[in-house]
């Protein structure tokens, strides 16, 4: 029994003497928070790496930090590969992507096409590809060396605004599976700087903010929705977790607003086809709570409450039209997934009528909306 424990004690002290073969020093690398991509002169990709100082780094203290706590690197390559050689040719540590979260790319090179950007973040082995992919209208590189304000780097604060359910979160893999998807099209935040206070003539204080969403036509850019078109895209794809809506109050019925918050909603895409059309329907259920009532309406009255309702009904209903009409007539992008949900109920059809020719049947699809609100709570105030 002895020695039984005695060969026990010397295999573990073996295996906690035995180091990592393949092991790297912090002290050899240079960390990566954020990747930026934008088209310069020649067609050539310039990547921007920004790129973590370790004696900076910690909790932002008083709106920010003292002295900047990363830097930004860029070099300019035929290839995103290309680009990232020449960084490392001028730095004295190993490039470490593995840190990185975010993927920000610029308008001009999303124009021309990002299958060789997602070629190179999930065919090499070191890039996230749960890392979150935006847009921007301007450069990549100046969003990068903006000032973070209440996180350490720039990097975080971009990464904790991707994961509010205020827009849309959407992470490299999400971004390949719907380039690889018959019957759905690319879509992706896009983000840009804001100033800190609005209608102020100061134009020095900018924060970090989503805008809306770029679109997609395979992997070239169509064009933007603004934030308002893009919270009609969460309704119909089922992916609104939260959010206000205020009613207009009549002025023969006092004027005024009604302000309220989503309790749940979800949606349900319902694809006919009936004497060999096709047909959409999104059918929409919404419930609601009353956090403001900035009018003379009795809440507590039945009828007032299904006047409510109804109004709630029609602004979603509106506000959808709204985004399918833009999708269908300006950019001829599936991005609601219309066509998968045609797959699902109809692989027959799909496969032998519509897959070849989805770009102009999407153009053309008859797409009905289909509100249904409910009003839960008013409050105790009456």
């Amino acid at each position: 029994m002895r020695v039984i424990r005695k060969l026990s004690l010397l295999v573990m002290s073996v295996i906690l003497l035995t180091g990592c073969w393949n092991r790297v020093e912090i002290n050899d690398i240079a960390i990566v928070t954020a990747i930026g991509l934008d088209l310069v002169e020649g067609d050539e990709i310039r990547l921007s790496l920004q790129v973590a100082l370790p004696s900076k780094l910690g909790p932002a203290v008083g709106g920010g930090t003292s002295g900047k706590s990363t830097i930004v690197i860029s070099e300019t390559g035929r290839t995103v590969s290309e680009a990232y050689r020449n960084i490392q040719g001028k730095l004295p540590r190993r490039i470490f992507f593995s840190q990185s979260r975010v993927l920000l790319v610029g308008e001009d090179l999303a124009k021309k096409g990002v299958t060789h950007i997602i070629d190179f973040h999930t065919r090499y082995a070191e890039p996230r590809i749960n890392s979150f992919i935006m847009f921007t209208k301007g450069r990549a590189s100046e969003i990068l060396k903006s000032m973070p304000r209440f996180e350490s780097a720039s990097a975080e604060e971009m990464k904790e605004l991707a994961k509010q359910d205020l827009g849309m979160k959407i992470y490299v893999r999400d971004f390949l599976n719907m380039l690889l998807t018959d019957g759905l099209e690319p879509f992706a935040p896009q983000f840009s700087l804001k100033p800190l206070e609005v209608k102020t003539k100061d134009k020095s204080g900018k924060i970090q903010a989503l805008n809306g969403i770029a679109v997609f036509k395979k992997d070239k850019l169509a064009g933007w929705m603004t934030p308002v078109e893009t919270r009609g895209l969460l309704w119909i794809r089922n992916e609104m977790k939260a959010g206000i809506i205020t009613v207009d109050v009549p002025k023969e019925k006092g004027g005024g607003y009604v302000s309220m918050e989503i309790v749940r909603a979800e949606a349900k895409l319902v694809p006919i086809i009936k004497h060999g059309t096709l047909r959409m329907t999104v059918k929409i259920t919404s419930e609601y709570s009353v956090i403001e009532n900035d009018s003379k309406l009795k809440l507590f009255e039945t009828k007032i409450i299904e006047d409510l309702q109804e109004k709630v009904e029609n602004e979603i209903k509106d506000r959808l039209q709204l985004v399918v009409n833009k999708a269908q007539n300006d950019f001829r992008s599936d991005i609601f997934g219309f066509g998968q949900t045609v797959y699902r109920k109809y692989p027959k059809q799909w496969n032998t009528r519509y897959k070849k020719n989805w770009e102009q049947e999407f153009a053309q699809l008859d797409v009905s909306i289909d509100s249904k609100a409910f009003i839960r709570r008013i409050g105790l105030i009456k």
